[in-house]
């Protein structure tokens, strides 16, 4: 086992930082997520043959939501995410309540 002692507010800072950053790091590469979303963009064109009757802001957020979920679907997942989110517990905290502000 590697212990160190964090011995100024710059070391602490540096391992958060760290830590952080090992812990949201990305599995799939760059390239990958242009691969995925193009898989989404050509099943929206498949499906946009069929029916052209939605006007540019649903194609938008058809468009937007497809390429998300292709690329959502190929994220792996930690243990640690799966339980908590299996035993319901919450994926944030805060001391605050926060209020929607719509700008149009």
């Amino acid at each position: 086992m590697d212990i160190k002692f964090i011995w100024s507010g710059n070391d602490a800072k540096a391992l958060v930082y760290y830590i952080t950053d090992y812990v949201t790091k990305s599995t799939l590469a760059f390239h990958d997520m242009f691969a995925l979303a193009q898989q989404g963009i050509n099943s929206i064109e498949q499906q946009r043959v069929t029916n052209s009757i939605d006007n540019a802001i649903e194609k938008s957020r058809k468009l937007v939501l497809r390429c998300y979920n292709v690329i959502a679907s190929q994220q792996e997942v930690s243990g640690v995410q799966v339980a908590s989110y299996l035993m319901n517990y919450d994926d944030h905290y805060t001391t605050h309540t926060f209020r929607n502000l719509f700008l149009i």
